[in-house]
């Protein structure tokens, strides 16, 4: 039986960090469209910059859409640049538990290694503040669940019903 569990959707902050991006980024391209410089310089400008709005026009599109599966064999986490499966034995989700970084501060996400981190959105690889790694899938500081694995790191997400979850 394959279990579904929605990760939370971005609030109102993560939605404008990603308008402010984006708007930043396409400013850039209008300034360096209209800015007199020799055109491989402009070609090359602008044949960076346009695959970076492309990727976070569509991670804003998909983040709304991220999930956690969990099927007989392997547990899914599907959201946009890094998703990827474990077998499911590699996920202890007897012991899976709800964090509240007010009550539990070592488990915030401290320094991103790789991945991606601004206001109400944080997604990639992480180091924790009890310098621990963890893949973290979050936006906001409310419903998050800790997933523990014996890969030494976490999975830490928002979901949007944690209750599920927690206790199965």
């Amino acid at each position: 039986m394959t279990q579904v569990y929605q990760l939370a959707p971005l609030t109102s902050t993560g939605h404008w960090s990603f308008i402010v991006l984006l708007a930043i980024l396409i400013g850039l391209g209008v300034f360096i469209y209209l800015k007199n410089m020799p055109k491989v310089s402009k070609a090359v400008a602008i044949g960076v910059l346009l695959p970076m709005v492309l990727a976070f026009s569509w991670m804003f599109y998909k983040v709304n859409d991220a999930e956690l599966i969990i099927s007989g064999d392997t547990v899914t986490l599907d959201v946009p640049f890094y998703g990827f499966s474990l077998p499911r034995n590699e996920v202890n989700l007897a012991k899976v538990e709800r964090v509240d970084w007010n009550e539990t501060p070592e488990l915030k996400p401290d320094l991103r290694a790789n991945g991606v981190g601004m206001p109400g959105f944080q997604l990639g690889w992480f180091r924790l503040a009890n310098e621990q790694k963890a893949f973290v899938a979050t936006t906001s500081t409310d419903n998050i669940v800790l997933l523990p694995t014996t890969r030494n790191y976490p999975l830490i997400l928002s979901l949007e019903n944690p209750e599920q979850i927690v206790g199965n």
